[in-house]
């Protein structure tokens, strides 16, 4: 062998898994501590346990002899004898201890193991032979000429599968080394093992030149191998190396694709999220793309295709722009099972990059197959897919024809692509994948289908540093408090979306696994449909919002996790007479997706206990019942208020409901149904089908809560107070009413309630305001509130109705965009007013403007950002109010 040939062999042969190899090594030598990543430090206190009954990861590692690689590296830049005697020390014991015919079964004998283990003992035989002991060396080499024909055997031979080419390359440059002892025998484990790895890399790679074991890591790993095969053995067989070196030249397109703008590979099946730069994949190709993709675009450049589809691998890799580097958005979509090596139970699987991780997937825990989370990772609970029935799929069961892309499109802004699942027993999945670009979403078209009613669960995981806020069938995403996406359901298979955050019961369901045998929980959103054939439609947005950011109320919300998720604030009392009374404010009906707790500011000032629950369902609430008339809502904000009432042991009595307009309504049908104590309702519907579908343009509100506008849509929603009024009256609440005379309201809703709650008995007082219509509620409204609840918690009140201290208030603050300003205009009631305008981006304050008789101003923008406004109002005796804008995007 010439010297050439020797040093392209040792380069191919494996190293230590340690980046600091002689700090490793003298551990080893002085410790009896092994420092196997990403196992940490491992201390026997004599030998190795050979048996020990560590996981199967660690012990293929240990098995393997890969501490060897430290010690040879140590030695190699030490030059220290002392390197080498323990290597020989630990190789000896472990042939002591592993007789083939005794151990067969363990990972001393594992396939890929022992492949591995034949490579270490060769690199060392190669740097000791003329170093050591020649009686020990020679035990050496017979283990492994034995070993080597362990390795070319077909019983033994893990054909089709990544363990078999290891088994293969540790074959040949076993035999390149040793071809001067036995030329003829290494001629036959040549032709054996060169026939094997053609056959493999043929069968495992598509004609696209991708990996089929469906697993980003494990193509990287495989086409290293190539290379390092390549590499030396164009120095022993120049034939054989030709026809590998056009595979190799092919695997480079996924590889460049794949890797995710911030440089790691994405945690699909059995891949762990690595920083490609820092693995030892970084040089695998010498393209300047590849370059571009493992460096974030520091180096290189970019490649020319956004959007790649490998449809006989069963990949879809969409990315906005190149250029964006780290900031970009990239989605990956899979539909392939090829073989059933590293195979999870993720078919159909989609995850999403956007500026960083946002949908992502539980990643690998290893091989230990006993470890419950080992199982959970495997299973369909750990991916971003579909759940029938509560269960998932097999992680194997040979349907490789069953999952597949069927079809796929790349346009300029839009791509798609649509997978295939067969593989439930009588329901078949198709998903569609399309990303827009220049519109900045993604939609996923979700189509079940079965001859049986089924429940269905559709699965999303969430990166860790991502808080999700559920908002009936739109779900916030938030990093750092700033919003990265919505995602909105669309659907008509009564969706329930649930939250499961480190779940081990009943299922495990909620749990990443950063690094192998390493487990975080998480957030895994848990989509509901019901149906026999279910549409789907799930949108991800990473701009253009539905809900506008409203700062406040994010940092002040809870959750609540029951039969359907709330947000609620809790205010506890803070004086010792307070404690027993408890206030529960329902919100008015707001502007699209504008949800908002009301009354805050009004009840301050009370030392009480304060519940505000949010009505965050559909686009406008949901009146705090259900949807499709399914009245889940209803039993979780009951489950909600039974909880505080239960924790601060406060009576029924002592529960006041209170609410205006929509949450009037609201606040009196809890109120009466549940025996609260006090009923405080402002202006409040009463027939809900009559106001929703004929009266105010709510239709979607009727939709949602009755599944439809009809007159017999109708009917249902107006009986739904109406009902409840049978009940016993001894416990009915005390009711408090406030509409005003000009209120349309006054003659529609809350006369004839009034009349029919005093025809059943309930104690119940009617205040008609002059010269109000419904909007000025929120100029009267408050204060009959504060007065009433003053009286129910025994505090002295001078409150009159017929009295008007604040002779004025605004009505409504309107923005427009006009090129590169916003023109602002404000309504507001009373007389003899002054005007100030305070502009402000991204929540902090811009640009001034101070009071003057104009009821209109004019920002001029100088960046792109989200702007609003918040206008005052003040009067001739220096009273002042205020109202905030809408938000508006300038981009």
């Amino acid at each position: 062998m010439t010297e050439r040939q020797l040093q392209s062999l040792v380069n191919a042969l494996p190293g230590s898994r340690n980046k600091d190899s002689i700090k490793a090594a003298e551990l080893i030598v002085r410790k009896n501590a092994f420092q196997i990543p990403p196992f940490g430090i491992t201390t026997y206190t004599e030998k190795i346990d050979w048996k020990g009954d560590q996981s199967r990861s660690y012990l293929r590692l240990i098995h393997a002899n890969s501490f060897l690689g430290c010690l040879m590296d140590a030695y190699i830049l030490k030059n220290d004898d002392i390197y080498l005697y323990k290597a020989l020390d630990l190789i000896e014991d472990w042939i002591e201890n592993n007789n083939y015919i005794d151990t067969r079964n363990t990972m001393g004998w594992h396939d890929e193991t022992t492949a591995l283990r034949l490579q270490y003992w060769l690199k060392f035989y190669i740097h000791a032979k003329n170093k050591v002991n020649q009686d020990r060396i020679e035990l050496l080499k017979n283990k492994m000429w034995e070993t080597a024909e362990l390795l070319s055997s077909d019983s033994f031979h893990s054909t089709n599968t990544n363990h078999g080419m290891f088994q293969d390359i540790s074959l040949l440059q076993f035999v390149s080394f040793f071809m001067y002892e036995n030329n003829e025998k290494c001629k036959e484990f040549i032709e054996v093992s060169i026939k094997r790895l053609k056959d493999y890399f043929e069968y495992i790679f598509t004609v696209e030149g991708v990996h089929k074991e469906h697993s980003p890591a494990y193509h990287l790993l495989v086409v290293s191998q190539l290379k390092k095969l390549i590499d030396w053995m164009k120095e022993f067989d120049p034939n054989s190396f030709e026809s590998f070196y056009a595979l190799y030249l092919k695997a480079e397109k996924y590889a460049t694709h794949v890797i995710r703008p911030d440089g790691f590979l994405p945690p699909i099946c059995d891949t762990e999220p690595k920083k490609v730069s820092e693995s030892s994949y970084s040089h695998l190709f010498d393209t300047d793309e590849y370059l571009y993709s493992v460096t974030k675009g520091e180096k290189g450049i970019p490649p020319a295709d956004h959007d790649v589809v490998f449809k006989e691998a069963g990949y879809a890799i969409f990315r906005d722009d190149w250029s964006k580097k780290e900031k970009a958005t990239y989605c990956l979509f899979s539909a392939a099972y090829h073989v059933d090596y590293h195979k999870h139970s993720d078919d159909l699987n989609f995850y999403i990059y956007s500026n960083g991780e946002i949908i992502t997937e539980a990643g690998p825990n290893g091989y230990n197959y006993k470890d419950p989370y080992t199982k959970y990772a495997f299973s369909s609970f750990a991916h971003n897919t579909l759940l029938v029935n509560g269960k998932g799929l097999p992680r194997t069961d040979g349907k490789y024809d069953d999952v597949y892309i069927e079809n796929y499109h790349i346009g300029q802004d839009e791509s798609e692509a649509t997978g295939v699942n067969k593989r439930f027993d009588g329901v078949v999945h198709k998903r569609n994948v399309k990303f827009n670009r220049k519109n900045q979403n993604i939609i996923v078209q979700d189509t079940i289908s079965s001859d049986t009613k089924n429940e269905y669960q559709l699965l999303w995981h969430v990166a860790r540093d991502i808080k999700v806020k559920i908002r009936g069938q739109i779900v916030e995403f938030f990093r750092d408090d700033q919003k990265v996406m919505e995602l909105e359901l669309t659907t008509k298979a009564s969706p329930i979306i649930n939250i499961r955050h480190g779940q081990t019961a009943p299922t495990y369901s909620g749990w990443i696994f950063p690094e192998m045998e390493k487990k975080l929980p998480s957030t895994t959103l848990e989509v509901n449909l019901t149906g026999s054939t279910v549409d789907c439609q799930t949108e991800f947005r990473f701009s253009s919002f539905k809900i506008p950011v409203l700062n406040e109320s994010l940092q002040l919300e809870k959750d609540y996790s029951s039969t359907r998720d709330l947000k609620y604030l809790f205010e506890e009392a803070t004086e010792e007479p307070y404690k027993n009374h408890l206030v529960i404010v329902f919100s008015a009906m707001g502007k699209d997706y504008n949800y908002m707790f009301n009354y805050k500011k009004t009840l301050s000032s009370l030392k009480t206990n304060k519940l505000f629950i949010l009505d965050d369902f559909g686009i406008q609430g949901s009146y705090y019942i259900g949807r499709d008339r399914d009245h889940s809502i209803e039993t979780s904000v009951m489950s909600l208020i039974n909880y505080f009432t239960s924790k601060y042991d406060i009576l029924q009595k002592n529960v006041t409901a209170v609410g205006s307009s929509k949450g009037g309504f609201s606040a009196l049908y809890f109120g009466i149904k549940y025996h609260f104590g006090n009923v405080i309702a402002g202006g409040p519907q009463s027939k809900l089908g009559q106001f929703l579908i004929h009266q105010a343009p709510h239709k979607h509100v009727a939709e949602y809560i009755a599944s439809g506008f009809t007159e017999g849509d109708c009917y249902y929603m107006d009986q739904i107070l109406y009902n409840i009024l049978n009940q016993p009256v001894e416990n009915g609440p005390n009711i408090k009413l406030l509409v005003g005379k000009n209120d349309h309201h006054l003659s529609d809703h809350v006369m004839p309630l009034y009349n029919t709650l005093k025809n059943r008995g309930y104690k119940t007082q009617l205040d008609i305001k002059e010269n109000m219509d419904h909007t000025g509620l929120k100029r009267y409204f408050p204060r009959y509130l504060q007065h009433h609840l003053k009286l129910v918690l025994g505090i002295q009140s001078d409150y009159d109705i017929n009295l008007d201290t604040e002779d004025f208030y605004i009505m409504s603050v309107h923005t427009e965009r006009r090129n590169d300003s916003i023109l602002v205009s404000t309504k507001a009631y009373g007389e003899d007013l002054y005007y100030a305008f305070y502009l402000y981006k991204e929540g902090v304050l811009e640009e001034k403007i101070p009071y003057s008789r104009s009821n209109q101003a004019i920002f001029n923008i100088k960046e792109k950002a989200s702007y609003k406004v918040r206008a005052y109002v003040k009067n001739k005796t220096d009273k002042r109010v205020a109202l905030n804008s809408d938000p508006i995007n300038i981009d």
